[in-house]
């Protein structure tokens, strides 16, 4: 047999190379196709998989987080982003928390902290802002339709819109005093007043007001308050009024019909 000449072994070579990259393009090519074909397969529309768990509120429903996520029905894990979700429910004003996260075996974790309704404050054209603790506006409306937060008069804090952050100095004093006083105690207010001379009076179910005196010291007030409030608690104190303006509490106790006629 005859022997290949240098030049030949070289382009032989060089065939085997190039047959070589074909196969391994080749090979390549069809991972590629197949990665696609069950990338597509995947994220298709009217595929389903996975599911949701929503922790902490009866708000917020799938076809919710789905709208969040740019998706559709059926649920699809592929298609629904965990951050985006995430990012979009801590921008929503009713949650004052929110974490999203997939846990095996593909189900979205939705953990969300409502935001509680701290008071109703009157708002600009005769309307109402429903705020939260931190001052947040959770909702404006014509009218106070509930009874969930107690009513702020004495103060108007202009044109506010849902999302914004009230800045009315006496509104936040009146929000700070409210994160130090119990629930318990917030559920007997019915109305908290500034009157023209910056004093606060909380009108509470049992018919009388507690007067608190400025709302600038109001912060000073909050352990003489819950102290007081713990002493009444319960009983049936007929009075016209209880004023903590100074250190030292007084009860205005209403006169009696026999107390009259003495």
């Amino acid at each position: 047999m005859q022997e290949l000449t240098m030049r030949e072994k070289l382009r032989v070579r060089r065939k085997q190379r190039r047959l070589r990259m074909l196969r391994l393009l080749s090979i390549f090519a069809v991972i590629a196709a197949v990665f696609a074909g069950i990338y597509h397969y995947l994220h298709r529309p009217n595929f389903a998989c996975g599911s949701v768990a929503i922790h902490g509120t009866k708000q917020l429903t799938e076809a919710e987080i789905l709208q969040l996520a740019g998706s559709q029905k059926p649920f699809n894990m592929w298609n629904v982003d965990a951050d985006k979700v995430q990012e979009a429910l801590r921008h929503d004003v009713r949650f004052k928390t929110a974490y999203a996260e997939y846990k095996w075996p593909g189900v979205l974790h939705i953990n969300v902290k409502e935001r509680q309704p701290a008071l109703y404050v009157e708002n600009a054209y005769q309307g109402y802002a429903k705020l939260g603790y931190c001052g947040t506006v959770m909702d404006v409306t014509s009218g106070i339709p509930d009874d969930d937060a107690p009513m702020l008069t004495g103060e108007n804090c202009g044109s506010l819109y849902i999302g914004d952050v009230v800045e009315n100095k006496e509104v936040l004093s009146i929000l700070q005093f409210l994160n130090a006083v119990d629930l318990e105690a917030q559920n007997q207010f019915v109305e908290i007043v500034i009157d023209k001379e910056k004093n606060v009076k909380i009108q509470l179910k049992v018919g009388f007001p507690i007067l608190l005196g400025s709302v600038v010291e109001l912060q000073n007030k909050t352990e003489l308050f819950m102290t007081v409030f713990n002493e009444i608690r319960g009983k049936k104190i007929v009075a016209e009024y209880i004023d903590l303006t100074y250190s030292k509490p007084y009860i205005k106790l209403k006169e009696t019909v026999n107390s009259k006629r003495k």
